[in-house]
């Protein structure tokens, strides 16, 4: 396609495209793909891996099911080599007190089932071990424990106990004997696994001398397998990514020193110092930089204060690097944990630097603290030291390169060079005969091939869909000559990033909020728009003063549009930034005298003195505005060139992949996007009635940037600066008239979320009034104490904690009558009317009285009932034991009758019964006619039907829940961009009746947006 760009708006939920052939003046096609985002959120909106949930849940049933498979083997390997009895005479064993044993079977002989008996004891609990690598999160918690053994060991000692279990014993003999000292308790004390390895060494070797036929040292090793036997936790190398560099090599791990190293010399040559002295911005000097390496060595981190203080700047001195939240540098991380204090300390510098290499890697990738401890002492290291070493965490993650590629780029990076730099002559990648990504010869194909690892759950979301539709867009339209995409601010960030710019809109907007409140309180006739909200903020930043004069501004004449301007720094339309970073607020005369130029072209040659003041008032401001102050030349092409770059990581990555189609790639940037598509007037198009701000509340607005996208080039931004965004000219005449007809006729496509996915069902369990079967279940007269007790079908309990009884109708629903009362009684006795709907206030039930039964005893737990038709058994063992299905999979719909007496019905099939549908090899979807009638058609989330509306037009909808009592479902609009709890509020939802009297039919919306019938 000759003269055909393709315009790409990459979101984290959506894409929107456009094709526009230039040559012709014409837009050919739009669309937007709707899809889930890469993430599950929170309630407050903050990410969580999808399915976490579901793998922690998973996670525990392995542990559940290994510990539980661990006490059978050891029980079979223990029967048959005669140490216990079969299962039919075990419990009179069981039975046994298994303490008095252990402390007896250190002296005397044991029978060979008593000694069996002590072995299962020594399973059943074989203490806590250390997993360094596990631990790490939960370091306060562990901490506590490991205090708690340490204290345990020493009451060891101190008793003159020879093992835990000697010790326990005689806590044990106190506690038979009614001494209720809460030291006596025997149970809920945290051990250590090497305590119980210690006693069941000592205990196999004195048996052993009785029994040496038996308890053979082959038998011995064997069961000490099976008791100590501990997985090793460990990050599979597998899921380790690729270096970029060595494609064939693993990324190496952050915490190595070489790591440290690269990382360290990579920021020291990235940064620039911004003197006041010279009024520009400079590179370190040669013995500045060696300084600056030798102090960030030696430490975790230095603040940008202590920097400068080391290499002996003046405090108006500004860092490149010192801005937004940031305030310091990293240093050598991983030795600063080394010798900490409560590590080796001093001894650390001790060590040659051959020997500290092989001590963090032991430390990196031994997760056991045992086995490390092991190879530390094989390093040289002493049993203390190994020991304090092996507590140490050090930093996570890994680096995107090698540890071959990064030895490779060392030295060149030692010599000043910057990583990646346009220059090939400063660069360490050319020096180590790499390429940049840009340079790298393309593997040209004619469909994107599977999309390149990436860590970003957002755009490895988003680059799946990417593929799916330039893919369909190529094969209904050929390749296009250039792709034009932009990529989503969100997207381009780590996790940890999304994070902090989550906290700091919020913060950003609770004082955005103060402003308003603050405005309102000096001046209600102000009004609190974003302008005057953002005019405060400068005004505040500059601590109330203005940076040109050094003047004084009131609060009074802030707002006073005769007498205090906001300027653009650089001059707005020379430099195209609008940007809050390139304003600041000023006396109108200062404004007018400083005209259309920059500081430095107003000042620094006509008024010197003048312009070192101004520079030194500016000293509170952020680094960004300072080098604009003290920016000695303004290039409009170097800021176009800028805008048509996307330096961030993914936005390299997806370059890249585009990349293969041999097209020419170029990446916008959104502010430009938004100005160009005010200045043609395209707001508008979805928003007729409105302000001309962007709407995005309608799905479509993603394609009406793709088409900005497609057309944003380096003549178009020259010419709205040379514009100064007046009256700037239309690609072609007739573009607004093509962008609504193509965005009328846009079919937004959303993605299904077919097949069986999410929770099988909800986590509670519950159970069966009367858990007998049927024919032995006996009526009420012969259970006096349950004669109130509801014992319908359909009723099942599930037990509470009485802290979760909200409202005086969960207390209703309490099984027992009795406790019922004793809790109502307990609510009238602190002035709450349980008879009164209403809400129970928490923290009512755990007062410094909480409710007791008559012997005393706090209830803490309550049988509750509840009724439903859904409930299922969790499995044929555990029929008594039934939950509650959770997600609904799909709905079915059949009609009944014929000709005028045709009545749609609907069915909702839970996920749980889809799964056992797919478990049995049979479709999800029954389109069988049965005797519930015949079938129509199906639906899923995401699924898109059609329905006629009462104006006669055809309304393009998608499924977004069912509801399974009401055998409906909710709905919204195709082009609805709203969040779920909007569309919520306007319950649109649609009956079996409706549907039919709607005459809806499902259809298919592919990736392009076009419609076809379903099969279904």
């Amino acid at each position: 396609m000759s003269g055909v760009t393709l315009g790409l708006d990459v979101g984290s939920a959506s894409v929107g495209w456009a094709l526009v052939d230039e040559n012709e003046g014409g837009v050919l096609a739009s669309g937007v793909r709707v899809f889930p985002e890469g993430v599950d959120r929170d309630q407050q909106g903050g990410e969580k891996s999808k399915h976490q949930a579901r793998r922690e849940a998973r996670g525990m049933r392995r542990q559940i099911a290994r510990r539980s498979r661990r006490k059978k083997q050891l029980r079979d390997l223990l029967t048959s080599s005669g140490l216990l009895p079969d299962n039919d005479n075990i419990q009179a064993l069981l039975d046994k007190n298994p303490y008095a044993l252990r402390r007896r079977g250190l002296d005397e002989e044991l029978a060979l089932h008593e000694f069996g008996r002590v072995l299962l004891h020594l399973n059943q609990r074989r203490g806590f071990q250390s997993n360094r690598k596990t631990d790490k999160p939960r370091e306060k918690e562990t901490k506590g424990m490991l205090a708690e053994i340490g204290e345990l060991q020493k009451s060891i000692a101190d008793s003159g106990s020879r093992t835990l279990g000697e010790y326990l014993a005689r806590l044990n003999a106190k506690f038979q004997q009614r001494i209720s000292d809460p030291d006596t308790i025997v149970r809920n004390r945290h051990t250590r696994r090497d305590m119980y390895a210690t006693e069941f060494d000592a205990l196999w070797e004195v048996q052993a001398t009785y029994s040496p036929l038996t308890l053979t040292d082959k038998l011995r090793d064997s069961i000490r397998e099976l008791i100590f036997f501990q997985r090793d936790m460990y990050w599979p190398r597998s899921v380790v990514g690729r270096c970029e560099l060595e494609p064939k090599e693993k990324r190496c791990p952050r915490a190595g020193r070489v790591a440290q190293r690269f990382r360290l010399l990579q920021e020291v040559n990235n940064l620039r110092v911004l003197d006041p002295a010279i009024r520009g911005e400079r590179n370190l000097k040669d013995e500045e930089r060696r300084k600056l390496i030798d102090y960030l060595w030696d430490g975790k981190e230095r603040s940008f204060d202590q920097i400068r203080k080391r290499l002996k700047l003046c405090g108006d001195v500004r860092f490149n690097l010192e801005r937004g939240e940031r305030s310091k540098l990293k240093g050598n991380e991983t030795d600063a944990a080394m010798s900490a204090a409560k590590a080796l300390g001093k001894d650390w510098k001790k060590f040659d630097e051959e020997t500290k290499d092989a001590v963090v890697e032991i430390l990196i990738h031994e997760s056991r603290e045992d086995e490390a401890i092991r190879r530390l002492l094989a390093c040289g290291l002493t049993d203390e030291q190994s020991e304090r070493a092996s507590e140490v965490h050090l930093p996570d993650k890994y680096m995107n390169f090698s540890e071959v590629a990064i030895r490779k780029l060392l030295p060149h990076l030692e010599r000043g060079l910057m990583l990646m730099a346009d220059d090939a002559t400063n660069s360490a990648l050319h020096a180590a005969g790499y390429l940049r990504p840009d340079e790298r010869e393309v593997n040209q194909q004619d469909f994107l091939p599977p999309a390149p690892e990436l860590t970003n759950p957002l755009v490895r979301q988003a680059i799946l869909e990417v593929r799916k539709v330039v893919n369909a867009i190529i094969r209904e339209y050929g390749c296009p000559d250039r792709i034009h995409v932009e990529l989503a601010r969100e997207a381009k960030k780590s996790f940890d990033q999304r994070q902090q710019i989550r906290f700091d809109n919020a913060k950003r907007e609770r004082k955005r909020d103060e402003i308003r409140a603050r405005i309102a309180e000096h001046d209600s006739s102000i009004k609190t728009t974003r302008a005057t909200v953002n005019r405060h903020l400068l005004w505040q930043e500059q601590n109330e003063f203005c940076v040109y004069c050094g003047s004084k501004i009131g609060v009074s004449e802030l707002f006073d549009g005769s007498a205090i301007d906001v300027d653009h720094i650089l001059p707005r339309w020379r430099s195209l930034d609008n940007s809050l970073m390139n304003k600041v607020v000023c006396h109108k005369r200062c404004n007018a005298d400083k005209r259309d130029r920059t500081p430095y072209e107003w000042l620094a040659v006509s008024d010197p003195e003048r312009y070192d003041q101004v520079l030194r008032a500016i000293e509170c401001l952020p680094y960004p505005k300072h080098r604009r102050f003290q920016q000695k030349e303004l290039l409009l092409d170097e800021f176009v060139e800028r805008q048509l770059r996307d330096t961030a990581y993914i936005g390299r990555c997806v370059k890249d992949y585009l990349k293969c189609l041999g097209v020419i790639v170029d990446c916008t940037k959104g502010h430009m996007t938004a100005e160009l598509r005010y200045r043609w007037g395209l707001n508008t198009i979805l928003n007729p009635e409105g302000s001309g701000e962007k709407t995005r509340t309608d799905h479509r607005h993603h394609a009406v940037d793709a088409i900005v996208i497609a057309l944003t080039t380096r003549k178009r931004i020259h010419t709205l600066a040379k514009k100064r965004g007046k009256d700037l000219p239309m690609p072609w005449p007739s573009l607004r008239e093509q962008v609504e007809t193509s965005i009328a006729d846009i079919c937004v496509s959303h993605r299904a979320q077919r097949g069986i996915r999410g929770e099988l069902h909800e986590a509670t369990f519950y159970g069966a009034t009367q858990k007998v079967s049927e024919a032995d279940r006996v009526d009420a007269e012969s259970r006096p104490w349950a004669k109130d007790w509801i014992e319908e079908d359909g009723h099942v309990v599930r037990r509470k904690p009485i802290i979760e009884l909200k409202n005086t109708k969960h207390l209703g629903k309490v099984r027992d009558p009795a406790i019922r009362a004793i809790l109502a009684d307990h609510l009238r006795c602190i002035g709450v009317d349980p008879d009164t709907p209403g809400a129970i206030h928490k923290g009512v039930f755990t007062a410094e009285t909480p409710p007791r039964m008559p012997s005393g005893v706090p209830i803490k737990r309550v049988r509750m009932v509840e009724r439903g038709s859904t409930f299922r058994p969790v499995s044929n063992r555990r029929n008594y034991q039934t939950v509650k299905p959770g997600n609904n999979n799909h709905i079915v719909y059949r009609v009944k009758g014929e000709g005028p007496k045709e009545r749609w019905t609907a069915k909702v099939v839970t996920t749980w019964d889809a799964a056992q549908r797919a478990r049995s090899g049979i479709e999800l979807v029954d389109r069988t006619d049965n005797d519930d009638g015949r079938f129509v058609m199906s639906l899923a989330i995401g699924e898109m039907f059609l329905i006629d509306g009462d104006d006669g037009k055809r309304w393009l909808c998608a499924v977004q829940k069912m509801d399974q009592l009401a055998k409906r479902i909710n709905y919204f609009l195709h082009t609805d961009a709203r969040p779920k709890d909007q569309i919520k509020a306007d319950n649109l939802s649609m009956s079996p009746t409706k549907m039919q009297a709607k005459h809806a039919r499902k259809v298919v919306v592919d990736t392009l947006g076009r419609i076809r019938r379903a099969n279904d």
